[in-house]
């Protein structure tokens, strides 16, 4: 499988889940229930891995890896584009995010769809929304499709004894422009090497059904994952057949507060960028009173630089730099302690280079001042 370690994860990324997470029932004091998340991006990157740059057997220092970037909006203005101050974004390792928001989808979904039956049995009645949408998910083989949520772990394909070829493994993978996650083919065990000549199709023998998936697009209006946990006995209703992967959160029914526990832990393995976008008691808030608080500082810079890398075109879908004009990683605003301190860096540079000049200059004086002696030495020994 493709399995998460420490050691493949971003430095940035590494530090933020080693640090200040002891206390994890006290990691915000923003009421967390009152937002949703919202999927904008996904992302292959290259960059340089230790692990790999010590093992004499792999070719390279460079290593790709899967991103997630997501928001957590206020649940208002979550799906809308407005969604644009008092917010936080996040960046997660594509298989952690998949893992917990998917989990969370298939049983608001099981849970829809138990309640709708009790209630067309209760009534006697047909429902056309839910009922009809439950019917076709339970029966997806019949209508010749297969749920795309099963191969959200790297996996080996199962392949017949007469396929020609090597080994295939099936896996998530971004699309080309990064705004869906797609099922996809691969050539390695971990998912990291696209195969791109074939379509899962054409081995599944069925087409994938990605409603489980529906909250990983960002193509059409944001799909939006409520924070709030909610009660487990919920009505449904027909309007579930559209909103039941917006507000069934209730894998922790059992603690004390009224946050899903899906947001709870993706946000306690996310990278952090909160301050820039106005959110107030976020982590870093937290961690005023520590005496780690200006590397905290220094690590949330590094997030935001990295999550607006991401989302401006910084890397091409294979995850290499951009060249081409999308090389964006920028930022869009500058603070005035940034501004001050590109002013002084500008006036050192400027320095140098004068003290490199002036430098030069006297070494070229004295380099024509031995030839001018060489000269004359010359003319004495003739």
């Amino acid at each position: 499988g493709n399995g998460s370690s420490m050691l493949d994860t971003p430095p940035f990324l590494r530090s933020l889940q080693q640090q200040g997470y002891a206390d994890q029932d006290n990691y915000y004091e923003y009421n967390l229930a009152e937002y949703s998340l919202r999927f904008d991006k996904c992302q292959y990157v290259k960059m340089y891995d230790e692990e790999i740059a010590q093992d004499e057997d792999i070719e390279g220092v460079l290593a790709i890896k899967h991103f997630a970037v997501f928001s957590l909006c206020p649940s208002d203005t979550c799906e809308s584009s407005s969604c644009d101050a008092n917010f936080g974004q996040y960046v997660a390792e594509l298989e952690e995010y998949l893992e917990l928001t998917v989990q969370e989808q298939e049983q608001a979904f099981e849970e829809m769809c138990d309640n709708c039956n009790e209630r067309c049995n209760d009534e006697g009645d047909y429902c056309s929304g839910c009922g009809k949408l439950c019917y076709r998910y339970e029966n997806l083989n019949d209508e010749g499709f297969i749920d795309a949520a099963e191969y959200i772990e790297c996996q080996a394909l199962e392949m017949d004894a007469d396929d020609d070829g090597s080994q295939l493994y099936i896996g998530p993978r971004c699309s080309a422009d990064g705004t869906r996650v797609l099922i996809g083919l691969f050539s390695d065990e971990d998912c990291l090497d696209p195969h791109v000549d074939e379509d899962p199709e054409d081995y599944l023998g069925a087409k994938l059904s990605y409603h489980l998936l529906s909250h990983t697009s960002s193509e059409t209006t944001s799909i939006c994952l409520s924070c709030k946990e909610q009660e487990e006995d919920g009505d449904a209703n027909d309007d579930a057949a559209n909103n039941d992967n917006n507000d069934n959160n209730n894998n922790d029914q059992e603690d004390l507060d009224d946050v899903a526990e899906m947001c709870e832990n993706i946000y306690n393995v996310a990278a952090k960028c909160e301050s820039k976008n106005g959110l107030t008691g976020g982590f870093m808030q937290m961690k005023k009173e520590d005496n780690d608080y200006e590397n905290q500082v220094e690590t949330e810079f590094m997030s935001c630089s990295f999550i607006e890398s991401l989302l401006s075109n910084s890397y091409t879908e294979t995850g290499d730099i951009n060249l081409e004009g999308g090389n964006q990683v920028v930022f869009r605003s500058v603070t005035e302690t940034q501004q001050s301190f590109m002013g002084i860096l500008l006036v050192s540079i400027v320095g140098l280079l004068a003290v490199v000049i002036w430098l030069q200059n006297k070494l070229d004086k004295r380099q024509d001042e031995r030839i001018d002696l060489s000269a004359q030495t010359a003319g004495v020994l003739s």
